[in-house]
């Protein structure tokens, strides 16, 4: 899914982006997003200020739906548009549970392998050390489960984007490179 870019896809990216420019200003493209996802019942959303979320509804959710976070802006460069910018990713829980992981694995895998590895020098036996291998496994593990998760989130995710282009109008949003 190489949503961030146009030529190839960088395959240790969990959480896709990418940016759209439109003519549109912010609010006229929150409003459009808004008023599609109430006649569009295969998409559900909610503004909160600047951002918008577009999800798929409850009912059809499952645990690796994803969620596009839609945050827009005026363009800094050229006041006359506005900047898109567009995060794919899972739920909050599922994310929050993911980023857990990877810091309580990165912890003690650093502390228990530092640890062990501080035995090993000055000559004593330790378990410790079995820190490293181990966990740096569980952290593939746990890399390989959200990969395999963000495949099969793919068709939900290619809805959601297409989705995002119908709502603010083909043609009034076009695709920059980050």
């Amino acid at each position: 899914m190489p949503f961030n870019r146009k030529d190839h896809h960088n395959f240790g990216e969990i959480r896709p982006r990418f940016r759209l420019i439109s003519p549109l200003s912010p609010p006229e493209i929150l409003e459009r997003l808004d008023t599609f996802c109430k006649n569009d019942k295969t998409v559900a959303g909610r503004k909160i200020h600047d951002q918008f979320y577009l999800d798929i509804p409850v009912k059809y959710r499952h645990f690796w739906s994803p969620e596009l976070r839609i945050l827009v802006e005026k363009d800094l460069n050229d006041t006359t548009k506005t900047l898109i910018r567009v995060t794919v990713g899972p739920q909050a829980f599922v994310w929050i549970t993911f980023a857990i992981s990877y810091a309580v694995l990165g912890l003690i895998s650093f502390f228990g392998g530092m640890f062990g590895l501080v035995q090993w020098s000055q000559g004593n036996d330790s378990n410790w050390i079995w820190c490293l291998p181990v966990t740096s496994f569980i952290i593939l593990a746990v890399w390989m489960i959200a990969k395999s998760g963000q495949k099969a989130s793919r068709d939900d995710t290619l809805h959601l984007v297409s989705s995002l282009y119908h709502a603010i109008g083909i043609g009034n949003a076009e695709r920059i490179a980050s």
